[in-house]
């Protein structure tokens, strides 16, 4: 794994999402004077996580503990160390702990708390992305009510369903600014990049989902490095750290540890949508061609979805990421069956007339939904591409998961409580929705 910058983290006092123009919220109440300060206090005793992902290097289980010892873990009855992956520093009163975990583990526990082995096979794949609550200036989202933010309710709905494994899209931390006095909605919220905030919005909601099963995580927008990038390189990226860890601007594509499909994590933070960013291009070119000698189907994740639908609350119709676009056009391997994608806040499914991969957007996990999504725009244009069948589900939080059929994959769109709003079969590159 290689890098071009390294960035030490540096707190930022307000920074807004930088497609924020286009990512409706509510903003709530009129504008105050001041601003209410919240004070982060160091980790409580009880603060405790552990769960499995994938990294670079293959699975590796992780813990969160208040402790300067890491715990104690056990692979197949056998005691293996667990080493500090970083230690406490500023704002984050934690040590992270990590383990290698082999493939073919057949059981794994953390301080004798079982945790799920890596699998085996991959039959039930459960997707979601996007799942802070939005906190950023006026737009503020009622982090206190379960209705408003439900990614507690989706992580212990999602965890009773028992998937093979859980990919996240991305987008895990978005209270970047405080909750405005008199709102109680979000009274009391932590924000910034620091543990208290991490904890409320991704950690302690989530947990249920993270010991339920395997993981692989996404890097979104929001955890770059001027934004909430301390926090996703202590506890989730899947880079090795050194004495100090360090923020990197680009993180390199690498191969999850299973097979049919083959998955691949891209890191796609800094593709500008608006306009062709041609300094970004190379970069992005090398991401998208990671799977030219792999065996197919071929998944690729990441965060922001090349081709999308979206009606802005202007009427512009818009959903093409431009430098996203350029990077990829002839540069997809033909392997790629399918890309998961967040960062839009709905549920989008489409495949194209010319053979392109499927399109998945499931950004649907808990933060602010996106109002305008057309729910059938077969025949749309987007860019170079056009849909030949595309389906979208607006304001309705949720997940998907994809099944293994006999030669498909059944896609659905479920709800907070696991109702089925949308399914659609994928054979190949194609897609047909019920």
């Amino acid at each position: 794994m290689t890098s071009t910058q390294a960035t030490p983290y540096k707190s930022h006092a307000f920074d807004p999402d930088d497609s924020g123009e286009f990512l409706p919220a509510r903003a709530l109440g009129s504008l105050a004077l001041g601003a209410l300060l919240f004070v982060s206090g160091p980790a409580r005793a009880e603060d405790s996580y552990r769960w499995l992902q994938a990294t670079a290097d293959g699975w590796q289980a992780r813990a969160i503990t208040q402790s300067d010892a890491c715990p104690a873990a056990e692979l197949d009855g056998r005691a293996v160390p667990m080493t500090p992956r970083a230690r406490p520093g500023e704002h984050f009163a934690i040590t992270v702990c990590a383990a290698t975990i082999p493939k073919g583990t057949r059981s794994l526990t953390i301080a004798g708390a079982p945790l799920p082995a890596p699998p085996a096979r991959v039959d039930k794949v459960l997707v979601l992305g996007d799942t802070g609550c939005r906190l950023n200036g006026i737009f503020l989202q009622d982090c206190n009510s379960s209705d408003a933010w439900p990614f507690r309710k989706i992580a212990e709905t999602a965890a009773r369903l028992a998937p093979d494994l859980v990919i996240h899209v991305g987008d895990y931390h978005y209270r970047e600014t405080p909750c405005l006095p008199g709102m109680s909605g979000c009274a009391g919220s932590p924000h910034g990049d620091n543990w208290e905030t991490w904890k409320a919005d991704f950690f302690a909601p989530g947990d249920a989902l993270l010991r339920a099963a395997p993981w692989a995580l996404v890097r979104g927008n929001h955890e770059i490095c001027r934004r909430a990038g301390q926090g996703w390189t202590r506890a989730l990226s899947p880079l090795p750290l050194g004495e100090t860890p360090l923020c990197v601007d680009r993180e390199q594509a690498y191969r999850v540890d299973i097979a049919d499909p083959t998955l691949f994590i891209l890191d796609t933070t800094e593709a500008e949508e608006r306009t062709v960013v041609g300094a970004q291009l190379p970069f992005l070119r090398s991401q998208l061609a990671i799977a030219k000698d792999a065996p197919g189907p071929v998944w690729y994740a990441f965060h922001k979805p090349i081709f999308s639908l979206f009606r802005s609350r202007i009427g512009e119709t818009l959903g093409i990421n431009e430098t996203l676009a350029a990077a990829a056009h002839n540069g997809i391997p033909t392997a790629v069956q399918a890309i998961l994608s967040g960062h839009l806040h709905a549920f989008e499914a489409l495949s194209f007339r010319d053979d392109r991969p499927a399109q998945f957007v499931i950004g649907v996990g808990g933060t602010t939904m996106d109002p305008h999504i057309p729910a059938n725009f077969d025949g749309a244009t987007i860019g170079e591409a056009t849909v030949e069948r595309g389906r979208g589900v607006a304001t309705t939080f949720g997940f998907a998961t994809f099944e293994r059929g006999d030669g498909e994959w059944l896609v659905t769109d479920y709800d907070a409580e696991a109702k089925p709003r949308l399914r659609c079969h994928m054979r190949g590159r194609q897609l047909d929705c019920e």
